[in-house]
């Protein structure tokens, strides 16, 4: 993120239909955080998470029934405030 404002992962498992990404670059831009996930797998982090590792992560798991997971197969990241807040490159 030191070089590049925009970085986009994406597994090799991922097949593109379309080579216009200017909808998601703006999706990026709008919503603030700089962050765009595609993949969202229908339930919580709660769901997904064994009760031990509350102790390693930084969430409860009381706020983890709230917060959706999403898969990360394709994520697209712009460089930003929230980004470089939780980033190891600030």
């Amino acid at each position: 993120m030191h070089i590049h404002e925009t970085v986009f992962w994406v597994d090799a498992s991922i097949r593109m239909l379309k080579s216009d990404l200017d909808q998601v670059y703006q999706q990026a831009l709008t919503t603030g955080r700089g962050i765009v996930m595609f993949d969202v797998t229908g339930h919580n982090i709660f769901m997904a998470t064994h009760a031990q590792m509350y102790r390693y992560l930084p969430i409860t798991n009381k706020s983890a029934i709230s917060v959706d997971m999403h898969g990360a197969n394709a994520i697209f990241i712009r460089r930003s405030k929230q980004v470089r807040k939780v980033s190891l490159f600030h």
